[in-house]
């Protein structure tokens, strides 16, 4: 396992309520599924004070823009070492 620190941007943070998570994960693939369970733990506190709230779509790999150490990484079999730095990203729409 190794301990990464998860930076999130743009609407994924906007949409989980997550900035910045420390996780123990071996490889990129592993991230979501740590992350979506972070996510459900922050909704579920937001969600006591305001009862509107609509739980957000689960983060998954598919729909993300990842960044390993300041390098972009399509690859979501890629080993991962302690210290790594990940940014999540959402795909860059426009019209």
């Amino acid at each position: 396992m190794a301990n990464v620190t998860v930076k999130l941007f743009g609407v994924l943070r906007m949409g989980t309520h997550l900035a910045k998570e420390t996780v123990d994960i071996e490889k990129v693939e592993d991230l979501f599924e740590s992350l979506n369970k972070r996510v459900d733990e922050v909704y579920a506190e937001n969600k006591k004070a305001d009862p509107t709230l609509e739980h957000p779509d689960p983060l998954a790999f598919k729909h993300t823009v990842i960044f390993v150490n300041g390098e972009p990484c399509k690859n979501k079999n890629r080993a991962l070492r302690d210290g790594d730095e990940i940014w999540l990203l959402s795909p860059a729409s426009g019209g």
